[in-house]
């Protein structure tokens, strides 16, 4: 399936190859950021300079504005290889259509195919812009994250090793029990168009027996059936934002709690070993 899906992409292949190597830059500077803002508030505490600041300020400006470019590029870069590949895939199903024999006209009705062509084609076409944009950018901010957090934050950063796992877990139950319904809806789809073409094409004839009401209200049955499974299809998604919600504001309870405590129990000892350790990393001596 992959690879006949991959054969639409064609000419579209420079854009969705940039796509995750400009993501890929975005991702690393967005992460040396606060790492620099951590070096500029360490220099502040020991008394440095306006010099120095200047110095922070200009490289976090340019970051900033690098970290912009990179990230505009990519949306552009992956719309444009996105819609492109929904237009060839759309073309390459139009014409493998018109090949189709007697017994797979047959087997496939006209309402079915039109979902295939328009519901499908765009659902693909969402997919692979997450594909190339989201899935690469998901993955690189965990592992930058873990490293810039297990380097300035020590043993606070074993949070991550706990709110990871149960995020984790509760992604794959959400999926795994919306999954489901999506399919059922999307065969769903097909009894809709169908009661749509049947209304078109027989138009006069509903009219002259007079089953306008029941046109209607089949019609209705078929659009508050997919609604219904619509509706909680996306209540059980919308729980993924209170979950990462929860975890982010979990552990930054954890941090503020448990790191308030180790500086005042330490009596600020813990916070110098943890400058100490943050210079000699930049250093590349750690």
């Amino acid at each position: 399936m992959i690879k006949t899906l991959a054969r639409s992409i064609r000419e579209f292949k420079k854009p969705a190859i940039l796509t995750p190597l400009l993501v890929t830059v975005e991702v690393i500077l967005e992460c040396i950021i606060p790492f620099i803002i951590a070096k500029l508030v360490n220099e502040m505490q020991a008394g440095c300079g306006m010099d120095v600041i200047v110095n922070y300020g200009i490289q976090l400006v340019i970051m900033a504005i690098l970290s912009l470019i990179f990230g505009v590029a990519a949306g552009n870069t992956c719309a444009t290889a996105s819609t492109g590949f929904a237009r060839n895939l759309r073309k390459d199903m139009f014409y493998r259509i018109q090949d189709y024999s007697f017994e797979n006209i047959d087997k496939f009705s006209v309402s079915s195919l039109v979902t295939r062509m328009t519901t499908d084609v765009v659902n693909i076409q969402m997919s692979f812009m997450m594909i190339i944009r989201v899935a690469i950018r998901g993955p690189l901010m965990l592992i930058f994250s873990f490293i810039m957090g297990f380097a300035m934050g020590g043993r606070l950063a074993m949070i991550f090793l706990v709110t990871i796992p149960l995020l984790s877990i509760g992604l794959v139950l959400v999926i795994r029990t919306a999954t489901p319904i999506f399919r059922r809806v999307f065969r769903k789809y097909d009894a809709l168009n169908d009661s749509v073409q049947e209304n078109v094409q027989a138009m006069r004839v509903v009219k002259s027996y007079v089953r306008e009401d029941y046109e209607k209200k089949k019609f209705t049955n078929a659009a508050e059936d997919v609604c219904k499974d619509f509706t909680k299809a996306e209540r059980i998604m919308a729980l993924n934002n209170p979950m990462m919600q929860f975890c982010v504001y979990a552990g930054m309870a954890f941090v503020l709690s448990f790191g308030s405590y180790a500086v005042i129990t330490s009596q600020g000892a813990e916070l110098r070993t943890q400058m100490l350790l943050e210079d000699l990393f930049a250093a590349g001596l750690v």
